[in-house]
C-alpha cells in the first residue's frame, strides 16, 4: 500500500518552520541550536544525508534532546532505512513521550517493516490525542486487516469515509477487507465506485485486470492492463500479467514485446526472462530462447526448468555437448530423470561417446525392467531421488510470480527478489596509502588512510612532528603534502617515487621503520608486489614491537596472494604456486596474531583481519572479529557495514538490516542505498 508520506512532509515542513521561530540562543545552547538549524533546513531541502551529520553532532552535544532523534529518525524514513527511524523515534519518546507526531512517524516506521501489531499501538497512541487525524485513522485500520481483525477494520475505515468520502484510498482497503472475506463481487463493487470518481486510478485497472486473468477472461483482462500501462508506462507488474494473457491468446509477437519491456525495466527479472524464452523457443527463434535460459542459468545455477529447457533446445540446435552439460546436472539433481539418461545417451552417440551411451541406455533399460515387473530395485544412497520428477513436467509452462498469485488491491510491492540483486563489495582493510583526493570521511589521510583515527593507538610518525624548518626550507609537519597530494611539485613527487632519495635531504632524517613503510608503500603503488614485499620485511624487522608494520606486511601478502589465486585461475593450477599461496595465509594468520599480542584493544587490528577473513569466505571468524572491532570502538561504521553484508549473504536479514543502518548513521551513506534494496528482499 502507498504510505501517508505525504502527510508527513507536509507536516514537516510546517514543524520546521515553527521550530526555526521558536530558537532559544541562550549562550549555553546556541551552538546546538545552529546545529538543528542547519540540520531543519537540510530536512526541508530534501537533503537528508547532510541533515543526518547535523543531527549526529547535535545528539552527540545533547543526547538528551529528543527532537534530534525525532528529526534524524525521519531522515532516516525518507532513506528508507526504517530500523533506524524507529529506534530513533523509540529514544525520542523514551525522552519525551507527549508528541503525537513521534508515534505518527514510528507507526509509519513499523508499517514498512511489517510489524503491525506495534504499529496499531503507536497509532491508538496518536489518535487519543488527534482523534480527527484521517491518515492516521486510515493505517489503523490497515493494521487491523493486516492483523486479520477484519470487523475492527471495517468499521474503522468506515469512520474515514464518513469524514471524507472521497478517501480514495479507503476504498482500496474496502476492496482488500472484502477479499479477506473471500466476498470477490463486493470487491469489485468497490473498485468500480472508486473508478467513479478516479477513472485514472491505476491500481484499480490493474486490480480488474488480474481478476480478469484469474477467471481466463484474457480479452478483459488484456483490455484493463492495457489501460493501467497507459497510464503508467513503467508498471512492470501489469505488463507481466498482460504478456501472460496475450500469450494465452497466441499474440506471441505482443507477449514478446511486453516481457522485452519488463526487462528493458528490471534487466534481471527471472519470470520475464524465462517466459520470454518459452515463448522463444515456441516460435523457432532458439538463439534468443538460448541467451534468456543461459542469462536465468549464470545468476541461478540451481533452476531445473531453465537447465531442461536449454539442454532440449542445444540438443534441437546440435550442440551436443552442451546439452550433455545440461542433462548431467539435471541427473545429478533428479537420479530417477529417465528422460535425462536417454536424451543423453542420444547426444553422447552424436559426439561419438559410445561407452557413456551405453551406459545411459543401461540405466534406461533397467528402469523400463523394473516398472515391466513391478519390483523397485535397490539402491545405493547416491542413487535415491532427490526431488520429484514431476517438476520436470511443466517444463513447457508459463510461470508467474508467487507473490502475484492471490488477488491483491493496493498493496501492490514492485520488485521481487529474483528481479533485484544486493551486489555490494565490503569496505576495504585500513591500510597504508598513497591517497592523493582525500575523501568526504578522510579529509587528511594522503599518508595513511584513517591515520586520524588510527593515532589514538599508534605513537604518530615521524612525518606528522613539529613544525621546524628544515636546511632545504620544508617544514617538517608538511611533508606529507608535499609529497602526497594533488597540488605537489610533481618533479619531487617523481623524485621519491624514484627512490632518489638524495635529492630530498629532508627525508633522510627519518627513522627506518618510515623508509621502509614508504619505500614498500610506493614499490604497492607500482603494483611491484615482490619488492613492496621485501620493504615491509625490513619495516618489521626494524621495529618488530610496532603494529603499523605488521598490519601493512599482512596487507601486502594478501594483494600478493590475490594476484596468484587469479594467474591460478586463469591457467591450469600450479602445484608450487597454491604451496606458496598457503604458506602466505599461514603467514598472514601470524602477523595478525602478533599484531593482537601487541594491541588487544586496537579496534583496527580485529577489523582488518576480519576483512581477511572475509575475502576467504571464513563468515564464522569474519563476524566474530568485526563485532570484537565494534565492542573496542562502536564508532567503525566499516566493521559494522562488512558485518551487515555478511550477515545478508547469510540471509540473516534481521541481524543484517540493524548493522547496515548504524554504518549509515555513522557517515558510510552508501549503506542508504544497499538499505533501499534490502528492504525489497524476502524476510529470513
Amino acid at each position: 500500500m502507498q504510505r501517508c508520506t505525504s502527510h508527513f512532509k507536509l507536516y514537516m515542513s510546517a514543524l520546521i518552520f515553527c521550530w526555526c521561530i521558536l530558537i532559544n540562543n541562550t549562550s549555553a545552547q546556541i551552538n546546538v541550536d545552529n546545529v538543528l538549524f542547519m540540520g531543519r533546513s537540510a530536512l526541508s531541502a530534501d537533503d537528508n544525508i547532510t541533515a543526518i551529520h547535523y543531527f549526529n553532532q547535535a545528539i552527540q552535544a545533547r543526547p538528551q534532546h529528543a527532537q534530534a532523534y525525532y528529526f534524524r529518525g525521519y531522515a532516516k524514513f525518507v532513506l528508507e532505512d526504517y530500523h533506524g527511524a524507529e529506534t530513533d523515534c523509540t529514544r525520542s519518546i523514551e525522552l519525551n513521550p507527549y508528541i503525537s507526531d513521534v508515534y505518527l512517524l514510528r507507526g509509519l516506521c513499523r508499517l514498512n517493516l511489517s510489524d503491525f501489531e506495534s504499529a496499531l499501538h503507536d497509532y491508538t497512541k496518536a489518535l487519543e490525542d488527534i482523534p480527527d487525524d484521517i491518515n492516521a485513522r486510515f493505517n489503523q485500520a490497515y493494521c487491523y486487516l493486516q492483523l486479520k481483525q477484519t470487523t475492527q477494520a471495517d468499521s474503522t475505515v468506515n469512520m474515514v469515509l464518513s469524514r471524507s468520502p472521497k478517501y480514495y484510498r479507503a476504498y482500496m482497503l474496502k476492496t482488500q477487507i472484502a477479499l479477506e472475506e473471500k466476498d470477490t463481487l463486493r470487491g469489485l463493487v468497490w473498485v468500480d465506485s472508486l473508478l467513479n470518481f478516479r477513472p485514472r486510478e491505476i491500481a484499480a485497472w490493474q486490480f480488474k485486470g488480474q481478476y480478469a486473468l484469474g477467471k481466463k477472461e484474457y480479452a478483459k483482462a488484456d483490455s484493463f492492463l492495457s489501460i493501467a500501462i497507459k497510464y503508467e508506462p513503467e508498471n512492470f507488474d501489469a505488463l507481466l500479467m498482460r504478456a501472460m494473457a496475450r500469450n494465452d491468446m497466441y499474440r506471441f509477437d505482443d507477449a514478446i514485446r511486453d516481457y522485452s519491456r519488463v526487462i528493458e525495466l528490471v534487466p534481471q527479472h527471472f519470470v520475464a526472462h524465462y517466459n520470454r524464452a518459452l515463448i522463444r523457443a515456441l516460435v523457432g527463434d532458439d538463439n534468443k530462447a538460448l541467451d534468456d535460459f543461459s542469462f536465468i542459468l549464470q545468476r541461478e545455477p540451481d533452476n531445473t526448468l531453465a537447465r531442461y529447457n536449454r539442454a532440449l533446445l542445444r540438443e534441437r540446435t546440435g550442440d551436443f555437448q552442451g546439452a550433455i552439460t545440461d542433462y548431467t546436472e539435471l541427473i545429478k539433481a533428479y537420479p530417477n530423470f529417465i528422460y535425462g539418461y536417454y536424451a543423453r545417451a542420444n547426444c553422447r552417440r552424436k559426439t561419438g561417446d559410445f561407452r557413456g551411451a551405453i551406459s545411459d541406455e543401461t540405466v534406461v533399460a533397467r528402469s523400463q525392467l523394473d516398472l515391466a515387473f513391478a519390483q523397485p530395485r535397490n539402491r545405493t544412497i547416491k542413487e535415491v531421488r532427490k526431488r520429484s520428477d514431476l517438476e520436470l513436467e511443466d517444463y513447457d509452462r508459463p510461470i508467474a510470480e508467487e507473490q502475484d498469485s492471490a488477488l491483491v488491491f493496493g498493496d501492490i510491492v514492485l520488485g521481487k527478489v529474483q528481479n533485484s540483486q544486493v551486489e555490494h563489495d565490503l569496505m576495504p582493510p585500513f591500510q597504508l596509502a598513497l591517497q592523493k583526493e582525500p575523501t568526504h570521511r578522510y579529509q587528511d589521510a594522503a599518508f595513511i588512510e584513517g591515520l586520524d583515527m588510527l593515532q589514538k593507538h599508534f605513537a604518530p610518525l615521524e612525518l606528522e612532528v613539529e613544525r621546524a624548518e628544515t636546511g632545504d626550507g620544508i617544514q617538517r609537519n608538511n611533508i606529507r603534502q608535499i609529497f602526497f597530494t594533488t597540488d605537489s611539485n610533481q618533479e619531487d613527487i617523481q623524485a621519491f617515487v624514484n627512490h632518489k632519495l638524495h635529492l630530498l635531504p629532508s627525508l633522510l632524517s627519518l627513522s627506518e621503520v618510515e623508509r621502509s613503510l614508504i619505500e614498500s608503500m610506493l614499490s604497492r603503488q607500482t603494483y611491484e608486489l615482490k619488492e613492496a614485499l621485501t620493504y615491509a620485511h625490513e619495516a618489521v624487522s626494524a621495529d618488530s614491537l610496532s603494529v603499523l608494520p605488521l598490519l601493512h606486511r599482512a596487507s601486502v601478502m594478501q594483494s600478493f596472494c590475490r594476484n596468484m589465486r587469479r594467474g591460478i585461475l586463469t591457467e591450469h593450477p600450479n602445484e608450487s604456486d597454491t604451496k606458496e599461496i598457503s604458506l602466505f595465509y599461514q603467514n598472514i594468520e601470524a602477523d595478525y596474531a602478533t599484531a593482537q599480542q601487541i594491541a588487544p584493544a586496537n579496534a583496527y587490528v580485529y577489523y582488518n583481519r576480519g576483512c581477511y577473513y572475509a575475502e576467504r569466505e571464513n563468515w564464522t571468524a569474519a563476524i566474530a572479529d568485526f563485532t570484537k572491532a565494534i565492542e573496542l570502538d562502536n564508532n567503525l561504521p566499516e566493521a559494522y557495514y562488512n558485518r551487515g553484508l555478511i550477515y545478508l549473504s547469510l540471509k540473516q536479514k534481521t541481524k543484517a538490516i540493524p548493522d547496515i543502518s548504524k554504518a549509515g548513521e555513522l557517515g558510510l551513506y552508501k549503506a542508504y542505498n544497499l538499505l533501499k534494496q534490502t528492504r525489497k528482499q524476502s524476510s529470513d
